[in-house]
């Protein structure tokens, strides 16, 4: 007798039997169901669903995978003939994978992220410290020396853009997105209108710019954006911060997520607890814990992905006025363990904002929370003055030294991705990057 569990099952086929086997099987089943539908039409629909379910990356899908796929196309046209149904679920989880892909690259080790997501106003000062006029032109060649500097990718993994800077160009006609990506840098965009004073709460601020971000988001898209980017901030000083306040911003917060990941954005949640006052690390350490626990319990509430989002918060200091200033070690006991209390690991990344640090505190500060090891997300950075104090310094808007604030620039990324590793020492803030 023929034994047919002797026959291999695991053998590779071409493209054009796995294509031939749908084909019968759904001859067949359609039949037997007797469901009436534009049967060619669907077929080359589910073909296309197929390849992209299986990408050819060298190996076939093994038999098993195949008849699972044809299986569930099956039953779902059997039902009801809810075939949408199907290849709209198709799309949601071929949707979550790339935004999952996202996220982790963009806390690949050793790398972080550039904040170059700065206001009208925020630039205006930064270029105003080194007397340089803000004028489009200053602003577009400023960013071009960062965009642009050489081996940046080697230690960047995204930049978060402004609105101005998204629609700019280098001197030779590329745009900002495509200079990034050529390095291998993921475009980003900042996607909130400010924060504002909120009415009613004296002190306080709620951050605003829901209103057309579904059609800002989709044009962001299209100009090459993969991850956005909204901040909160909470203040703390007198009876503040409110409940009230707080629960606001992460409802803004989680509405903002939910429509990034909905868009086929990655969405950088940043709820800044500001380190301006005299409040001790222990009450900065209850009030970031506050706010991070209302922000998960919004995502949770608005079906946020979490394996498809990443966290900006601060780090757990001592007020920039309070008398006993917290050491590096317990600035970052205190930053893991208020962390572990509320991220969930499900999170790919933490991606720390230096919140009004110098540069080189917010790289110990990094360094010596990545000594402890063994956690469960990937702690990174999301610097914007930390990663750009120097370069300012060094170019003090002359074209004459821009070589020298890329150069800047260069040591300041990598003295981060040391401390990604836990590896940054002082000694580098002199040394060569190798």
């Amino acid at each position: 007798m023929h034994d047919r569990a002797a026959e291999p099952i695991g053998a590779t086929t071409s493209a054009t039997a796995v294509a031939t086997e749908i084909m019968i099987l759904l001859n067949i089943e359609v039949r037997i169901a007797q469901v009436r539908l534009p049967v060619e039409e669907k077929r080359s629909e589910l073909l296309r669903t197929y390849s992209r379910a299986f990408p050819r990356d060298g190996c076939e899908p093994s038999l098993l995978a195949r008849i699972f796929f044809v299986g569930n196309f099956l039953q779902a046209i059997c039902n009801n003939g809810d075939y949408d149904s199907l290849l709209n679920h198709q799309k949601t989880v071929m949707k979550d994978d790339n935004l999952q892909s996202i996220a982790k690259k963009l806390v690949a080790p050793g790398k972080g992220i550039l904040a170059a997501d700065e206001s009208s106003g925020t630039i205006e000062k930064r270029l105003k410290s080194i007397s340089t006029p803000s004028t489009e032109e200053n602003r577009r060649a400023y960013r071009e020396i960062l965009f642009t500097t050489a081996g940046a990718g080697e230690f960047i993994s995204g930049v978060i853009l402004f609105d101005e800077t998204i629609r700019q160009k280098t001197h030779d006609g590329r745009t900002f997105v495509k200079a990034l990506e050529e390095q291998g840098i993921i475009p980003g965009i900042k996607v909130d209108k400010g924060a504002k004073t909120m009415a009613n709460f004296p002190g306080e601020k709620i951050t605003e710019g829901l209103d057309g971000l579904r059609e800002r988001l989709a044009e962001y898209r299209q100009l090459g954006a993969r991850f956005a980017k909204w901040r909160a901030v909470i203040a703390i000083g007198d009876n503040i911060p409110t409940r009230t306040c707080i629960d606001a911003n992460a409802e803004a917060l989680a509405r903002y997520a939910a429509l990034c990941q909905q868009g086929d954005l990655v969405p950088i949640v940043e709820p800044e607890v500001l380190m301006d006052g005299t409040h001790t690390i222990q009450r900065y350490f209850e009030v970031t814990q506050q706010t991070l626990e209302s922000v998960f319990h919004a995502l949770y509430e608005h079906r946020v992905s979490l394996e498809g989002m990443l966290l900006k918060p601060n780090m757990v200091l001592s007020g920039k006025e309070c008398p006993q200033q917290a050491s590096v070690q317990e600035v970052a006991k205190a930053t893991v363990s208020c962390l572990k209390r509320v991220v969930p690991a499900a999170v790919p990344g933490i991606v720390f904002l230096s919140g009004g640090q110098t540069d080189q505190q917010a790289t110990e500060h990094l360094n010596a929370m990545n000594q402890f090891g063994d956690l469960p997300w990937q702690l990174s950075f999301s610097y914007g003055r930390a990663l750009q104090a120097p370069v300012l310094k060094a170019w003090k808007g002359e074209q004459a030294n821009v070589a020298k604030a890329q150069q800047a620039f260069h040591h300041r990324a990598w003295c981060n991705s040391k401390a990604r590793f836990g590896k940054y020492t002082e000694d580098m803030e002199t040394a060569k990057a190798a």
